[in-house]
């Protein structure tokens, strides 16, 4: 077996030659000598092809280990050794219960995983080192750190092109990480040219492996590394666990496992991208799915929202109702907010705040889903929406306030009552206008003299939609939002009170 190049090895000593190894979800156990497990025999005669039903085009970036016979290659590389038949014995016997359940909850995310190593032209079988690592368990830490179905660190994380900040961590993301775990495994692959080198390496990092070849002339597969060797125990067991995960899923029955779940069951989404601020259960509401639901699809988002500074974001919603939310959205779009983010320091208040990004108290506690009283505790992070963009059809129903304006002034040179200007903006305090705050006028504000703009409190009916109710009133939909500060994803029910100025 030939390395591959000297770059690969230079680059990889220095990015992960300190490499964090991770924990796999199976817990050490005392395991019964009476536990039975399937004959030598039996287990021989097991199906258990490395590369079943795998095609790869011959491609000068694929080692030659790769286009072997799949039974060849599986023979070769994945005899039952002890220390993998030791495992088995564990799965099969104490830990029966807790790899079952591990193995259906994988069952469920694999075809998603095996379509993106085809689209990186890996063998399929590589998606069982997710179930090692996590047990198919997005949320999965190890004690050093590493997260996610792949358990990445950090440092590789990044270098794979996984993003993570105080609102998403892709380590998380079903397809974004074992796309980076993919061109991770590639990559080790094309160093070792040897699969269970490159899976050690995984666990170990490059550089340990490529020490221990270097320092030990005689190693020129895993199964030549030993105990007496600059590695760690839990790499010399990750690849027999490996061997015995792989062996143990592909062999249900033999193994007295259970079917795999149902077609039913298996994780199925459509993915939908929006255009502002939204938390889970927002979403969750309009489609009438549980908030559980739109957790378990988006478990990347820390927050349970998308990011606030993102001006688009890719949600994943349940199969077939992608369609709905678009339409949704389309139809309940209204005026744009921009959101900053603003850490809190002591002396801070909403009302400072409010005044420093020009908009309201109220507009900044709903968004933080917060009382406008609650203390704010130095530290905490809050979502501020700091402008507002009246649509097009209703742009002139506003006004900027000038220095030196008072409400009285500005309701006097409008033609409209100072009361109705207050409460079309929720203002509290009357004094608290400040120079270049955005005021809402109602649509046919005039000068004085005119007749008086109507304001109605008008009763949501079944069968109502926003639409419906400002063709009736010769308003828009985008104004009624903005009078009553409904957000894009808002939804009216039968007995909502709603004003209109008309």
């Amino acid at each position: 077996m030939r390395l591959r190049t000297v770059l690969y090895l230079v680059c990889g000593l220095a990015l992960f030659g300190c490499s964090n190894t991770t924990h796999t979800i199976y817990h050490e156990q005392t395991v019964s000598p009476e536990i039975h497990t399937p004959e030598k025999a039996d287990r021989e005669s097991v199906q258990t092809s490395w590369l079943e039903d795998f095609v790869i085009e011959r491609d000068e970036e694929i080692s030659e280990d790769l286009l072997e016979e799949p039974d060849t290659l599986y023979d070769s590389i994945f005899d039952i050794t002890p220390r993998a038949d030791h495992w088995i014995q564990r799965f099969s016997g104490a830990e029966r219960k807790y790899f079952q359940d591990s193995l259906n909850r994988f069952e469920t995310l694999r075809p998603i995983m095996e379509d993106i190593l085809d689209q990186h032209g890996l063998p399929r079988d590589l998606v069982y080192l997710c179930l090692v690592e996590s047990g198919g368990h997005a949320h999965a830490v190890s004690r050093a750190g590493a997260t996610g179905y792949w358990q990445f660190m950090p440092g590789t994380a990044r270098i794979y092109g996984l993003s993570m900040n105080r609102w998403v961590d892709e380590r998380r993301d079903l397809e974004k990480s074992t796309a980076a775990a993919a061109r991770y495994l590639k990559h080790l692959h094309r160093i070792f040219d040897d699969w269970l080198l490159a899976i050690a390496a995984y666990n170990a990092g490059e550089g340990t492996i490529f020490r221990i070849m270097r320092n030990h002339e005689h190693v020129r597969a895993f199964w030549d590394i030993s105990q007496e060797m600059p590695i760690k125990g839990e790499t010399l067991e990750y690849v027999p666990k490996f061997i015995a995960t792989l062996t143990m899923a592909k062999n249900r029955e033999a193994y007295g496992l259970t079917d795999p779940p149902d077609e039913k069951e298996i994780l199925q989404y459509d993915s939908v991208t929006v255009n502002s601020f939204f938390y889970l259960d927002e979403i969750a509401e309009i489609l009438d799915v549980p908030r559980s639901t739109m957790l378990h699809l988006n478990p990347e988002l820390i927050r349970e929202c998308t990011p606030p500074l993102k001006k688009q974001y890719t949600l994943k919603v349940p199969k077939n109702s992608g369609e709905a939310l678009t339409a949704h959205l389309a139809e309940a779009s209204r005026s744009s907010v921009t959101y900053t983010t603003h850490t809190i320091e002591r002396g801070d208040t909403l009302s400072g705040l409010a005044k420093k990004h020009a908009t309201s108290t109220r507009m900044i506690a709903q968004t933080n889903r917060m009382a406008v009283n609650d203390i704010l505790r130095p530290g905490r992070i809050l979502i501020i929406p700091t402008k507002t963009s009246p649509a097009p059809v209703s742009s002139r129903h506003t006004h900027t306030v000038a220095a030196g304006e008072t409400l009285k002034s500005i309701s006097k040179k409008h033609g409209i009552e100072v009361q109705d200007l207050i409460e079309m903006n929720r203002i509290s305090d009357p004094d608290t206008i400040f120079p270049d705050m955005v005021l809402f006028l109602p649509p046919k504000a005039a000068p004085r003299g005119s007749p008086t703009v109507k304001t109605t409190q008008y009763r949501v009916k079944k069968g109502d939609t926003l639409w419906g109710i400002s063709k009736q009133f010769e308003v828009t939909a985008q104004d009624i939002m903005r009078w009553n500060r409904l957000r894009p994803t808002a939804q009216i029910f039968p007995g909502d009170q709603l004003t209109i100025y008309h």
